[in-house]
């Protein structure tokens, strides 16, 4: 096989890293978020919780509210939020950073080191003890959010709501850290799918061009793989036809290069013969120029054909359509005939429509299919020809009818085929013209053929 260019990649490498790169990038928006919605909630619940402690909690530790709420003055207040399972603490700090409390306390041991470290935090990172609402603080791997604010009871004493956060944000990270597991085996299986999905569209790919290429080097025989993929079976037939039908064309090219060649060796010879006998004298010149000005004529007329032929078969773009009258057409080229229907004593009849039969053509191309037609026509008839030109719904009908001797049976399938020569035939290569020009215009000819003559008629669509 050839080498691929450098810069180029494979299928399966490019599926492959467009799977990786949608995913990764899916992978961290969805981190994104999740992380942004976590943090939000976070922090959302906690400020509604410590705005409420502190609008529902006095400021200071007396002994009057403090029975009225039913607590203890040696206990530090706080809410609890079973949905968000946490609590919310108070503690009562001096100017110089001490914690306010009872001689027994504390009864919750958690309760005492978090807010010691919480004041502690305060202190070393010398956090002003003045009014603030849903600040951060972060000390010692923990964080906390905490409102702060004077006690008027007590001078010299500011009151704190906090709440120690560290578990929900531990609960975070080990969230991200499932996630990012959890996302790292999505995308090795997401991978090994793709890897084998590839395999199976580049496979039948590397298949098809080798196949391909078999059909560059004149290897026309078929493929006969099974290929699972309705794309990959339908682009096989494709290429199967194509092959047959490069095989037809490659056997049809040969015969036609075989028979020209003897076509062309024919007349070639017959002039080589025939100036020899005038060389030596053994024919006259009177004679033999004749002999051999016919069979140039012949000769011109086979090539004209064939490169005629050559060119269409190419679709060489030097087609000049404009749109004409095809009646005007038929006319003039059957006028150029008139002698040779004089002399034959041929009598044509013209069936026209009364209204131009107008239509996009270039003029040599249908002139040279009306004279194979009529010249066809001119070897057969013994009295009569009838031209006909019209327009019939959609389409518009002509054609051209001698009245001589049927086509044998044995003939008919093959009169359009290249150098097929039926009776009275010239070169075999006239009405293949005809059929390829017709084609050409997405049209089609037929022939029919009995006992009162013979009419080819040619179906043309009309102009939109």
């Amino acid at each position: 096989m050839r080498k691929s260019k450098p810069g180029k990649k494979s299928i399966q490498f490019k599926l492959m890293s467009m799977v990786t790169s949608l995913m990764i990038v899916t992978f961290a928006i969805v981190i994104l978020i999740f992380n942004l919605l976590f943090t939000q909630y976070i922090e959302t619940t906690a400020t509604d919780l410590l705005s409420l402690s502190s609008q529902n909690i006095s400021m200071g530790p007396r002994r009057d509210e403090t029975d009225s709420l039913g607590i203890n003055d040696d206990e530090i207040i706080r809410d609890n939020n079973p949905a968000f399972a946490v609590s919310v603490n108070r503690a009562f700090i001096t100017e110089d950073y001490q914690i306010i409390f009872s001689a027994d306390f504390p009864v919750n041991i958690q309760q005492d080191t978090d807010s010691r470290n919480f004041v502690e935090g305060l202190q070393n990172l010398e956090v002003p003890l003045e009014k603030v609402e849903n600040a951060r603080l972060n000390w010692n791997d923990n964080l906390y959010y905490y409102t702060m604010t004077a006690d008027e009871s007590e001078s010299g004493q500011t009151a704190v709501y906090f709440i120690n956060m560290t578990d929900l944000y531990n609960l975070e990270n080990y969230l991200n850290l499932i996630l990012f597991f959890v996302m790292l085996t999505t995308l090795v299986l997401a991978l090994v799918v793709t890897y084998f999905i590839s395999l199976r569209i580049s496979n039948p790919m590397r298949s098809l061009a080798v196949f391909a290429k078999r059909i560059g080097e004149g290897n026309y025989d078929t493929i006969n793989d099974e290929f699972s993929d309705q794309e990959s079976h339908e682009l096989k037939l494709a290429m199967n036809e194509t092959t047959t039908k490069l095989r037809q064309y490659d056997a049809e090219q040969r015969a036609f290069f075989q028979n020209a060649s003897h076509e062309l060796r024919t007349p070639l010879q017959i002039i080589k013969n025939t100036a020899e006998g005038i060389q030596y004298g053994i024919v006259e010149d009177k004679n033999g120029a004749e002999t051999i000005k016919k069979e140039t004529d012949k000769l011109t007329d086979l090539v004209e054909d064939i490169l005629f032929l050559s060119r269409l078969e190419s679709k060489s773009p030097d087609r000049l359509t404009s749109i004409n009258d095809l009646r005007e057409t038929l006319s003039y080229t059957a006028e150029r005939y008139k002698r040779l229907f004089e002399e034959k004593n041929i009598q044509v009849s013209y069936d026209f429509s009364e209204s131009p039969v107008l239509y996009k053509y270039d003029e040599r191309e249908l002139e040279r299919t009306f004279q194979n037609l009529l010249s066809n026509a001119l070897r057969y008839a013994e009295n009569s020809i009838r031209i006909t030109c019209k327009e019939q719904g959609e389409r518009i009908i002509l054609s051209v009818y001698n009245d001589g001797e049927a086509i044998s049976e044995k003939d008919l399938p093959h009169i359009f085929d290249r150098f097929y020569f039926g009776k009275k035939g010239v070169h075999g290569i006239g009405l293949s013209i005809v059929k390829a020009i017709i084609a050409s215009y997405g049209g089609r000819i037929e022939v029919s053929s009995n006992s009162t003559g013979t009419t080819f008629t040619v179906f043309l669509n009309k102009l939109s």
